[in-house]
């Protein structure tokens, strides 16, 4: 119990360390692509810390079983290197006790895998959704860029403001540029406005000391009014929650709603799902004996094959996931037929110094 102890304790803080540096570097990346999105208007200010948030289930999903991997990789291969191993195994020790640790540790990550993917990640999926949509139905001041030509959504006009400052704002420019009912196209131009929202929801926009240009080139007749305060009220987007609802994203969906659907994309969607948590287990298994490392080799060289397996896994599981959500193959055959080879790889590499296996070399003449 002393040793199981030691190994999972040595395994369990680099994979915590692995954890955190792969969250952050996927972190990263999200917080690069949504500030990206919100410099070109296309995703509001005040919405960016909500959806870095709601994507680290997302992020989870693959970074689990990553992390788990390579902790058990680095942490025996080290101490394959230093010889602690060996030492363990002269002690009586047996390779079992190894096995034993990385199980405890693959139940914990395999649980937390089932939750996420279970639970956390349709939640986040759904609540990321209407975060959006209630973006699109109540615009604000934080999707502007002060100091910058923005179009609005429908490409149907452009707005400039100078400075904001809470929901005041200065040096305004409007221009609608399409002809709207009997409304010819217009140019509003302030010296400063402020946003007023009501309990309703809807928005009022109130503009002071300006003047509005109406009319186009085409025709002389120009209508030139100058203003004190102009007001515009801003209702809320219509949003359809029954169109929402029925084009429900896969990945919104829980596990019984996927079991209930017989769409090739959903079936995808569940064996996928179910792979990620399969993977902890198969992966912690095939990598135990893959982590001895070779003193001639270097422990680099030795590393080599675990992570060939690994990419090679995961890069043929996203394959048969896109050729099953168009229909093409059967999920249930080819993810489950995988797993179950890379399960067969994992018994033959765990007992390949057995007693079994060394008569079966014996008699084939490899062992002598």
């Amino acid at each position: 119990m002393i040793i199981i102890r030691y190994l999972t304790k040595e395994i369990f803080k680099t994979q915590i360390s692995i954890l955190f540096i792969l969250l952050l570097i996927f972190f990263s990346q999200s917080m690069i692509r949504i500030l990206g999105s919100a410099v070109e208007g296309q995703v509001s200010a005040d919405i960016i810390l909500p959806l870095l948030g709601l994507g680290v289930p997302d992020m989870a999903q693959l970074i689990l079983p990553l992390s788990l991997f390579l902790a058990l990789l680095m942490t025996l291969g080290r101490m394959h290197t230093e010889s602690e191993i060996t030492v363990m195994y002269a002690c009586g020790i047996s390779p079992r006790r190894i096995l034993a640790s990385a199980s405890i540790l693959a139940i914990l990550t395999g649980g937390l895998a089932l939750l996420n993917v279970s639970y956390f990640l349709p939640w986040s999926a759904q609540y990321k959704t209407e975060i959006v949509e209630n973006a699109r139905a109540n615009p604000s001041l934080a999707a502007i860029i002060e100091g910058q030509f923005q179009s609005t959504p429908d490409r149907s006009a452009v707005i400039y403001v100078g400075s904001i400052k809470g929901q005041s704002f200065e040096n305004v420019f409007l221009a609608q540029l399409n002809q709207v009912n009997n409304r010819k196209p217009s140019i509003v131009v302030a010296n400063s406005g402020k946003l007023v929202k009501h309990p309703d929801g809807s928005q009022e926009v109130i503009l002071t000391e300006g003047t509005r240009y109406e009319g186009t080139a085409r025709t002389p007749e120009f209508r030139i009014t100058h203003f004190n305060q102009y007001q515009a009220i801003i209702g809320q987007n219509d949003v359809d929650n029954q169109k929402a609802q029925d084009s429900l994203q896969i990945d919104e969906l829980s596990f019984w709603d996927l079991l209930d659907k017989e769409d090739p994309n959903a079936k995808a969607e569940l064996h996928w799902r179910l792979t990620l948590i399969a993977a902890v287990f198969l992966m912690a298994l095939i990598v135990i004996p893959l982590s001895e490392v070779n003193p001639r080799q270097g422990r680099v060289v030795s590393m080599l094959p675990a992570v060939l397996l690994y990419l090679i896994y995961f890069l043929a599981q996203s394959s048969i996931k896109t050729n099953s959500a168009k229909g093409l193959i059967d999920p249930l055959i080819w993810v489950w037929g995988l797993n179950l080879f890379y399960l067969i790889i994992g018994i033959i590499l765990n007992s390949r110094n057995s007693r079994f296996f060394r008569q079966i070399g014996i008699a084939i003449g490899v062992i002598k």
